[in-house]
């Protein structure tokens, strides 16, 4: 009597083990990539008394299927995005802009740059002391390599294991300055630590936010989670999408940040000045740098810390980072400071 061979089970199969065993394998793929790139994409020379940023916390599979592209995902492919941004002295991501991204037109340099609230360094430093650098960062959005949008009967792999996380958030309410300063958490305010944290929310009725959870904060154990919970009731946003959707049961991530000068009174730090007045092409052409112009170079960024002084002109400016240094750039910015007015 012959025996038969045991069939060997599809992997499209409908089981709730074939299905987690896919999961995982998926996950497993995407993970090994994804640290691969956010590892090579902060590397580089630094000068000497000098640290680059560093890797704190990266993103994990699963928070790449929340902001995958809905129809990319659907469709079954992958793709990939270069963003540029600046890592403040807390070790939070700021002013990221998409660089290119494949393939062009799909969505992943948008959901790169939605994904980086999730995204936590430790700041470069010089001398010793935390200053903002710049760095650019690839993220890779693997192709799957089981199908995403028929792996259930009645019901895509990407409906049922992926969850839509919102991003630019057109919120009606949020927390004043004055209300975060007040919830600046008393460990960290006797310490004089700056901090931030990162909540990943869900909207209910009415715009409001739901429940919250923490998925990033650093330092740990000052109570900046915890401080960050504590503001959430003051957000409202969207009730509906531009395309009529309700916005209750989606995800959305708020980064907060807590600067230590917060606690100095009567100081205020703005982090997106609405500018009543910039400098011009032609005030920019007066500081060019001539070192710069005959090497050649095209353009570079410099960051500075002002003041806001009398008719929100700019005042008591200092420099914290130039890219590329030594060409005269930093007194060229300098000089362009009293041309900006918010």
């Amino acid at each position: 009597m012959r025996r038969r061979k045991p069939r060997r089970r599809s992997r499209g199969g409908s089981t709730a083990g074939s299905l987690g065993a896919v999961l995982g394998e998926t996950m497993k793929t995407s993970c090994l990539v994804l640290s691969l790139a956010l590892a090579v994409a902060i590397a580089g020379p630094v000068a000497a008394g000098e640290t680059a940023a560093d890797w704190l916390k990266g993103p994990t599979p699963e928070d790449l299927l929340t902001v995958w592209p809905r129809d990319a995902y659907k469709r079954g492919y992958g793709g990939k995005a270069i963003i540029a941004c600046q890592v403040s002295v807390q070790g939070a991501l700021r002013e990221c802009a998409v660089e290119s991204e494949s393939p062009a037109g799909a969505g992943f340099g948008s959901a790169a740059v939605a994904l980086t609230p999730q995204f936590l360094m430790k700041p470069a430093t010089r001398d010793g002391i935390p200053v903002v650098s710049a760095v650019r960062i690839p993220v890779i959005f693997p192709t799957p390599e089981v199908p995403t949008g028929t792996l259930l009967r009645g019901a895509g792999f990407y409906t049922n294991m992926a969850r839509v996380s919102l991003s630019d958030i057109p919120w009606t309410a949020a927390p004043s300055y004055a209300q975060v300063a007040a919830a600046y958490p008393q460990k960290a305010r006797a310490k004089q630590v700056g901090g931030r944290a990162t909540l990943s929310c869900t909207f209910k009725a009415g715009g409001r936010i739901g429940s919250c959870d923490t998925v990033a904060e650093e330092p740990k154990g000052h109570g900046f989670a915890a401080a960050a919970k504590s503001l959430t009731g003051n957000f409202v946003g969207p009730t509906t999408l531009s395309d009529g959707s309700d916005t209750a049961g989606m995800d959305m991530q708020i980064p907060f940040t807590f600067a230590v000068e917060m606690l100095v009174p009567d100081k205020r730090v703005m982090g997106k000045p609405q500018w009543r007045a910039l400098p011009t092409g032609s005030d920019f052409a007066k500081v060019y740098p001539a070192a710069a112009a005959a090497a050649g170079i095209q353009g570079a960024r410099v960051v500075m810390l002002c003041e806001v002084g009398a008719e929100g002109r700019l005042t008591g400016c200092l420099v914290e980072s130039e890219d590329p240094k030594g060409l005269g750039f930093d007194q060229a910015a300098l000089a362009l400071a009293t041309a900006f007015q918010v």
